[in-house]
């Protein structure tokens, strides 16, 4: 004889039964019900049925669990989908699968640092890194306009594989050189284009320093084959006959050569240069082979004049 024991025990067990059936039902039909799911069905190709649901519970559960908006955080990283994937379902031999394709936040930062990845900036100031054409002031009273349009001009001939002469842009203190050569380099990088952006002063520091590990002609060579180059603020750094004779005009020659764009700023016309090169910081002259160097932008680049207001007091 079955002791009562016993059968309150079985029957406690078919009642778990049960009620585990019917929570599966209820999420079944939870499911089934779902805005998210009913889409599904209704755009699918494939006729979609219970069964088919209930055979794959659990990726039909993760498919209508997760949100298809993105919900951005004050860094900017999407909340709904933290590992940057977001769920799709798909039938594929009466089967219900998951496939996972990019959070659109996450494809826009990713597409964002690939274009960042584009541009090296050595010792570039924030506001020229952000610099875009379209936060350009215009001033027809001064040659601004028309650098402007030389600039635009001369990205969109790189962008169509032409290769143009750069620019050399000079022009007193604050007038926006920097900025404009960031704008270039911006617009370029929107366009898939990489370019180098080096300030002057800090590269002979950045040179010297790869004495030590030798990383010097690595660097050099990193700056003579950039597929776009940019010089900002020439002869603002310490003029020696080494930076002049072994890594300026050794730079300029490679890229003549190689008929790579250059672009160069500075707060000296081009033929202030020839002067300026000739005098070292040891104190000797030689006005041959600053001309030397100075042919080579003269080749290289298109000098243009960049006049008007104070560009910083602007701001």
């Amino acid at each position: 004889m079955k002791s009562i024991g016993n059968i309150f025990n079985k029957v406690g067990a078919i009642d778990e039964i049960k009620q585990r059936q019917n929570r599966e039902e209820a999420l079944i039909d939870e499911i089934i019900n779902s805005k998210k799911m009913q889409d599904f069905i209704k755009n699918s190709e494939e006729k979609v049925t219970r069964q088919m649901i209930v055979d794959d519970l659990i990726n039909a559960k993760f498919f209508v669990e997760q949100k298809t908006e993105c919900e951005v955080d004050e860094k900017g990283n999407c909340i709904s989908h933290p590992e940057g994937l977001v769920n799709n379902l798909e039938v594929r031999n009466n089967r219900l699968h998951l496939y996972y394709t990019r959070c659109p936040v996450r494809e826009k930062q990713l597409d964002y640092e690939e274009k960042e990845s584009l541009i090296k900036r050595f010792h570039i100031s924030k506001d020229i890194k952000n610099a875009s054409f379209d936060d350009l002031y215009h001033d027809s009273s001064s040659t601004r306009n028309d650098v402007i349009k030389k600039s635009i001009d001369a990205a969109i001939s790189i962008v169509s594989g032409d290769e143009p002469k750069g620019l050399y842009i000079h022009g007193q203190f604050g007038v926006g050189k920097s900025f404009i050569l960031g704008c270039i380099a911006n617009e370029l990088k929107e366009k898939s284009v990489s370019s180098m952006m080096i300030y002057m002063p800090e590269l002979l520091t950045d040179l010297k320093s790869g004495f030590k590990d030798g990383s010097t002609e690595e660097k050099l060579l990193a700056i003579k084959t950039a597929e776009v180059l940019m010089l900002d603020d020439l002869g603002a750094e310490d003029i020696t006959v080494w930076s002049r004779d072994e890594v300026l005009t050794p730079i300029l020659q490679s890229r003549m050569s190689r008929g790579l764009p250059t672009f160069i700023s500075s707060n000296y016309s081009v033929n202030d240069l020839i002067e300026l090169y000739s005098h070292t910081k040891n104190g000797a002259e030689d006005k041959i082979k600053s001309s030397r160097m100075v042919e080579r932008i003269r080749a290289l680049t298109e000098e243009v004049e960049l006049t008007g207001l104070n560009y910083r007091h602007k701001q």
